[in-house]
């Protein structure tokens, strides 16, 4: 399985000693190894941080796959999370991986999925589960995990095209310079509107290429 660049690695390995925030403004996030609950979701960066040419932005994992476990050690926990996510977009396991390859698809048309990774990272504004599957998640915590973690993500690929997907990962990133489109779970990902949103990304990172 491939591995992101070290860089990021690095700046997301904090999440899994665990996470400092767990006992303080994000203790009632899940962290559950054993159950699949832990800082997870992100994928691509293969090669060299200067290839990647797009951020995937979404809003925070949903509840677990039913095979879905990791061991508690960060070294390991982080690796098996990108491992699972690795291969659910590679597979298309559901609706939201499938879209989500769509989205490169349209960036990179004949591309195989390998070559989409080298040029892409996809992450969560917030690494954790809620406590219920799609519910609130107070600002708090998506500021928390912004300082801590996005923040340092988006600083190692500053040339990339950033893109929110979804109003919740759009707030999380106020501020910043992004391409806001619609979700590409349910519901967000069947309204009108949605294809032409993520077309727009695809616009833009052939814009900034050119």
């Amino acid at each position: 399985m491939p591995t992101p660049h070290s860089k990021l690695r690095d700046r997301l390995l904090d999440a899994y000693r665990p996470c400092v925030s767990f006992a303080g403004v994000c203790r009632e996030m899940r962290w559950e190894p054993n159950a699949g609950h832990i800082p997870r979701g992100f994928c691509g960066a293969t090669s060299r941080l200067e290839d990647v040419q797009l951020v995937l932005v979404v809003a925070e994992p949903g509840n677990p796959q039913p095979d879905e476990h990791h061991a508690a050690s960060p070294n390991e926990a982080f690796q098996s999370a990108y491992d699972f996510a690795y291969a659910s977009f590679r597979d298309g396991r559901d609706l939201f991986h499938r879209n989500i390859r769509h989205i490169l698809d349209l960036c990179w048309p004949g591309d195989d999925f390998d070559a989409h990774m080298r040029r892409t990272w996809i992450t969560e504004s917030v690494l954790c589960s809620a406590r219920t599957e799609g519910g609130n998640v107070p600002k708090a915590i998506g500021m928390a995990c912004r300082a801590l973690y996005l923040e340092k993500q988006l600083e190692l690929v500053p040339n990339a095209v950033v893109a929110a997907l979804g109003s919740k990962a759009a707030n999380r990133l106020a501020g910043l310079t992004i391409v806001s489109a619609f979700a590409v779970a349910p519901p967000g990902c069947n309204f009108n509107g949605a294809r032409e949103s993520w077309q727009a990304i695809a616009d833009e990172v052939r814009r900034r290429a050119a």
